[in-house]
């Protein structure tokens, strides 16, 4: 959302020679994603984004100082695109239960609507993890990723919930979707991620309401059925 402001803002002032620039700069955004998606971020190197661009390097360094300064953009700006179909929640919506269907089904869209994006999210997640040298850059905007989760859930889960434990939840949402479509992008088809993801997903959120005590009562009668 932040960017999206600071870049509107700036498209009203813009001269011709800007525009130029805005517009070379695009290109070797969409060159750069489509290279992380295809390479990964590690493998890929700066003369690969340039050449998918057909730009020189020295137009590169003119709006990026190396490859993580423009990983890092793309992955805020993912972030932010991923954030705010989550935040479109349903007025209707008055159980965790449901709070945690609206967030994996805003992930499900996410990943079939901007698959190259999902793809360098979970790249991007991946490094911070296992680099620290660019984790310093990346994990802002994962922070903030996790904490709009826990912004969404808190209301649902009570006052007297330790905040660990909705972080905890935030994770474990974030580590299904991240899980499960990492897996789904080896070898599956769109249908074949669609009918192997809905009894999982029933699942994942009806053990996450029941740890937390607040299984719809259409499901508590079920589990009490099934205990005898």
């Amino acid at each position: 959302m932040v960017i999206y402001m600071i870049l509107n803002a700036e498209k009203k002032s813009l001269t011709r020679s800007d525009k130029r620039a805005d517009r070379t700069r695009k290109k070797l955004e969409a060159a750069a994603l489509e290279v992380f998606t295809e390479y990964g971020l590690d493998a890929t190197t700066i003369e690969d984004i340039t050449q998918r661009a057909d730009l020189g390097k020295g137009t590169f360094y003119r709006h990026f100082k190396d490859k993580e300064e423009i990983a890092t953009f793309l992955v805020d700006l993912s972030i932010d695109e991923l954030l705010e179909r989550l935040r479109s929640t349903n007025k209707h919506i008055t159980t965790l239960y449901e709070a945690l269907e609206h967030l994996l089904d805003a992930h499900y869209k996410f990943f079939l609507e901007e698959y190259e994006k999902f793809i360098l999210l979970f790249q991007g997640r991946l490094l911070v993890k296992l680099e620290r040298r660019i984790s310093e850059k990346m994990e802002g905007p994962y922070d903030r990723y996790l904490r709009e989760l826990e912004k969404i859930l808190s209301p649902f889960v009570g006052e007297k919930i330790d905040p660990m434990k909705i972080r905890r939840l935030a994770c474990a949402v974030a580590g299904f979707v991240f899980g499960f479509f990492s897996f789904a992008m080896i070898g599956m088809e769109m249908e074949q991620v669609e009918s192997s993801i809905q009894p999982l997903r029933q699942n994942f959120v009806r053990s996450l309401s029941s740890f937390l005590g607040q299984l719809p009562e259409n499901n508590k009668e079920e589990k009490k059925s099934n205990n005898f």
